[in-house]
């Protein structure tokens, strides 16, 4: 078959036509960094760059509740404290009317005012808000946990002593202590990227990490054996009930012994945010890690080494380039220039 001028050039211009166009393609991954640019280019890379940018969304969702975690947890470690340093003013001046310091009727009517007012300090720091939500509720994050009434203090509704029945609004009664105990254990699960799991539709509590905190965990509930209250803020009131009435020291013994033991139970669960917060910063810590990876593996598929980007222009370039001198032993000068 003859090989005419016209098929040589036809042939010619189909070269430079496909080189110039790789000339450009290389240009652009220059320009962007990009490996390519459409998932029919590079099927299999497409595949694994959105799954490991979903693979990062997840991880950054992880990392935000982190975050709010650790806010969280923050506020609550300092509600807390301000309800440990409230009691200690409470033990200073109960030692000072054990020890006769203050012992007149006087002094005890004006250390009970003082407990009352620590009474509803205690509250208000128990009803302490993160932004929108209620931090001691549990779960309830929407209501108020905890209403202080002439001694008679309520979490969620439920009188705290324990000592008579919750009835609900259709009128059927619960035990209160049950249903204290009840709210107590609950919970208010986050995923942390724990690799969160069900089972008969509850929350593995190994998978995922609880952010509830019932305010009755940290300042007590119910009644014990002896009639004294297992709450801070009744028994405080109890015992301004005593020094209003002009009480004995000897008869304030016993109150002494229950403050002490839920004034060290408030100092524990304040502690325990500690290590809940080293918990979430060594969390925050391996995500991070995990954003890092993940970076990196879309990075390598998702774009291109610079240094290998320029030589791939290069190379692209200089074969254009050998491509135009070639023409000009078939083409005419005039189209050699148009096409350089």
């Amino acid at each position: 078959m003859r090989v005419t001028q016209t098929m040589m050039s036809r042939q010619y211009t189909t070269r430079v036509s496909g080189a110039l166009s790789d000339l450009s393609y290389v240009n652009k991954q220059v320009g962007s960094g990009r490996k390519f640019f459409k998932g029919s280019e590079n099927p299999s890379g497409a595949a694994k760059a959105y799954q490991l940018r979903r693979q990062a969304i997840q991880a950054d969702d992880y990392m935000t509740n982190v975050t709010d975690a650790q806010s969280t947890l923050s506020t609550k470690e300092s509600a807390m404290t301000q309800v440990s340093k409230a009691l200690e003013d409470v033990y200073s001046s109960l030692l000072s009317i054990m020890d006769g310091t203050k012992n007149t009727a006087e002094d005890k009517a004006i250390v009970a005012q003082q407990f009352r007012s620590v009474q509803e300090t205690i509250v208000k720091d128990m009803n302490t808000k993160y932004g929108d939500k209620f931090l001691f509720g549990g779960s309830n994050l929407e209501d108020v946990p905890f209403e202080l009434k002439e001694n008679v203090l309520t979490y969620r509704g439920v009188d705290v002593s324990g000592n008579t029945d919750y009835v609900w609004p259709d009128g059927t009664a619960t035990d209160s202590n049950a249903l204290l105990s009840q709210l107590a254990g609950d919970t208010l699960y986050t995923d942390l990227g724990f690799g969160l799991e069900f089972k008969d539709g509850e929350v593995i509590s190994s998978s995922a990490y609880n952010t509830a905190t019932a305010g009755i965990n940290v300042i007590g509930y119910g009644t014990d054996d002896n009639g004294l209250a297992n709450n801070m803020v009744v028994l405080i009131g109890d015992m301004a009930a005593m020094l209003d009435s002009d009480c004995e020291q000897s008869e304030l013994g016993d109150y002494l012994t229950k403050f002490k033991q839920l004034k060290q139970n408030v100092l524990n669960a304040t502690t325990q945010t500690g290590s809940d917060s080293m918990f979430l910063q060594y969390t925050q810590s391996r995500l991070e890690d995990l954003q890092d990876n993940i970076a990196d593996k879309i990075s390598d598929v998702e774009y291109i080494d610079s240094e290998e980007a320029i030589m791939s222009l290069n190379s692209v370039d200089y074969m254009y380039q050998a491509l135009l001198k070639t023409g000009q032993n078939i083409l005419s000068n005039s189209f050699i220039d148009f096409m350089s």
